[in-house]
């Protein structure tokens, strides 16, 4: 099996810019990227060890694969080290997983996928879990989050006047939106282990989301009290069939452990809760929306497979 490199090769003058070389040929995202030298690709492939034609993910949609070689390349264009490549393996694996409806990327709502990251790797990887956990500071959440976002457009056509039409934009897309789960067990169950996975293993998670995170307020430190507020914001938000991820900093998820909540008491409460009458939703216009079937887009979980 051959171990060559198949992508284009640039030389660029000893007397050029190598940075703004990339920004004329439009591989960034607005932001610097760092040169992805034959060296530093081949590294990345090796601590993963893939063969640079390795498939990670198709991608029908838009007649695109994704090899290994081209995740390598974006990895180390977004800053990342090469330790973060299993990480960023199985978030392709997601992305490109038919149930993720790949597509829907180019709504005019701007979506773009939460990347939440469970298991042991988020302590090896020095991942943030704690404050600021949206960014920035950490390069872990920053980098491997932007690694999707420069693959979608380098690779998949996924920039403004090709297939995203979203109205706003997402500023998830700079990093923003990957983050760890807390690897402290404090009474709740990983995320992971709850997907069906066993604790020594890792997973990558992909949520679709859309531009706008609400950070409701409550005095009250008591778990209805708290679920309450966050069900009317949900209820208020377009009330839309799907998945709301809701990230709960460790001062509220606290309240709940002790007062003896696990998460799946916390869901259907919330599910039981989350509700408007006819005549709220006749008043917002919503109201016949849902008569035919919608399928709304999930939480897709794969994997991390270790790698050297």
């Amino acid at each position: 099996m051959s171990h060559a490199l198949t992508s284009t090769v640039h030389d660029v003058a000893d007397t050029a810019d190598p940075f703004e070389y990339c920004f004329d040929k439009g591989w960034t995202d607005g932001l610097p990227v760092v040169p992805p030298t034959e060296e530093r690709v081949r590294a990345f492939l090796a601590h993963a060890r893939l063969e640079p034609g390795r498939v990670i993910g198709d991608i029908p949609e838009r007649d695109r694969q994704i090899t290994a070689e081209k995740l390598a390349i974006n990895a180390v264009m977004a800053g990342c080290r090469k330790e973060y490549m299993p990480v960023l393996v199985a978030a392709v694996e997601a992305l490109c997983d038919p149930a993720f409806k790949f597509n829907h990327l180019a709504s005019l709502g701007s979506p773009w996928p939460l990347m939440a990251i469970s298991g042991p790797v988020v302590k090896e990887l020095e991942l943030n879990t704690g404050i600021w956990v949206l960014g920035p500071g950490s390069r872990a959440n920053a980098t491997i989050g932007r690694t999707l976002s420069l693959l979608v457009s380098n690779c998949a056509e996924g920039y403004p006047g090709a297939l995203l039409r979203g109205t706003y934009g997402h500023p998830g897309r700079y990093g923003s939106l990957c983050v760890g789960e807390t690897p402290d067990d404090f009474g709740w169950q990983p995320h992971h282990v709850e997907m069906g996975f066993e604790p020594a293993q890792s997973t990558v998670t992909l949520i679709s989301t859309y531009p706008w995170i609400e950070t409701p307020p409550c005095l009250l430190m008591e778990p209805e009290a708290i679920l309450n507020v966050l069900s009317i914001y949900i209820a208020q938000a377009g009330f839309y069939r799907g998945v709301y991820p809701i990230l709960m900093g460790r001062p509220w998820a606290e309240v709940f452990v002790q007062a003896g909540w696990d998460k799946r008491r916390m869901a259907e409460w919330m599910v039981e809760h989350t509700k408007l009458s006819v005549a709220d939703l006749k008043r917002r216009g919503r109201w016949g929306m849902f008569t035919t079937q919608f399928e709304g887009y999930g939480a897709l979980s794969q994997e991390v497979e270790p790698g050297d």
